[in-house]
């Protein structure tokens, strides 16, 4: 029996502990934080394990079948816990015993060069992939949300007003590039650190193939690093900082927090989850801000502002 996203939490609790990939489960206790997904870690005979449970959404373009097809290659290189178990809606991954990182973990040089160090094995790790992944491309995938938010009336329409052209005209400034394997979601708390001092990449739903400044601009931007890790981040990646990369991350910070901005909007008008489940997992990850979707688009609405100004001050 594939698992139904309707079921209540008990119902889901009995299917996990169905699962063939156990032997003798003694714990199954729901993981707190995600926002779009339902996450449980269970332990059985043999070890402690995450079970992640979400289907396609597609008004954010997530296909589980290039999720599970992302997390299969990261995990062959290293970068990511194994994947021990999928069927549809369902996934099992080895629990990382440490914790997520954090957005002032930036200032900390050890935990900030893994970190890059992790984003350089995925990219340069296309070897790895297999079967259909997504290619995430952010200036369409702000357009489609823009569709989306446009045909779902509401408060947030006048905002929206301007960013057609925003989005056209910082498309047209990206060079040519090679298309690489991306994580395409990287906020502090889609990486762990374990107990080794070694960061992971976590949550694979936009995994597959892009641009690599969209990932290591979202370092940064996610974090709202100041200008000096910035640097570092650029350094780190590139080996040396040049005016050609610092336009290009840029740029990226820019994509990085409109589609943030309408990612927030997007989920707030399309989604199924409780408001306690969102409550609960904002109130975990960004506790200073409006509890609920609205207050995840309002800071990133900021942080856009904030970079798109940036990058107009030192770019145009």
């Amino acid at each position: 029996m594939v698992i139904d996203l309707t079921w209540s939490e008990e119902d889901m609790r009995s299917h996990i502990m169905a699962l063939p990939c156990f032997s003798g489960v003694s714990s199954v206790q729901p993981l707190v934080g995600g926002l779009c997904n339902r996450n449980f870690v269970v332990e059985d005979a043999v070890g402690k394990f995450v079970v992640r449970i979400g289907g396609d959404i597609w008004v954010h373009g997530i296909s589980q079948v290039s999720v599970q097809n992302a997390m299969r290659a990261a995990g062959a290189l290293g970068v990511t816990p194994m994947l021990r178990y999928a069927e549809a809606g369902l996934v099992v991954t080895d629990f990382v015993t440490g914790r997520a990182l954090r957005a002032e973990d930036v200032a900390d040089e050890a935990i900030l060069a893994d970190w890059v160090a992790r984003l350089r094995e995925l990219h340069d790790g296309v070897r790895s992939t297999a079967g259909a992944m997504t290619y995430f491309w952010p200036f369409q995938v702000v357009r489609h949300y823009l569709h989306y938010c446009r045909a779902n009336k509401g408060p947030h329409l006048a905002a929206l007003d301007d960013l057609d052209g925003v989005v056209d005209g910082l498309e047209k400034l990206v060079k040519p590039y090679r298309p690489v394997f991306t994580h395409n979601d990287v906020v502090p708390q889609n990486a762990m650190i374990d107990l080794a001092g070694r960061v992971q990449l976590i949550d694979w739903d936009y995994g597959g193939f892009g641009h690599p400044y969209f990932d290591v601009s979202g370092i940064a931007t996610n974090a709202d690093a100041d200008p000096e890790v910035e640097a570092r981040v650029i350094e780190l990646y590139e080996g040396e900082v040049t005016p050609e990369p610092w336009r290009t991350f840029r740029l990226f910070k820019v994509a990085v927090s409109l589609r943030e901005y309408l990612w927030g909007i997007a989920q707030e008008l399309s989604s199924d989850l409780d408001a306690e489940t969102v409550g609960a997992g904002m109130a975990a990850l960004y506790p200073d801000e409006t509890p609920g979707y609205s207050g995840y688009a309002d800071m990133n609405r900021r942080r856009y502002e904030h970079s798109l100004a940036e990058f107009r001050r030192f770019h145009q």
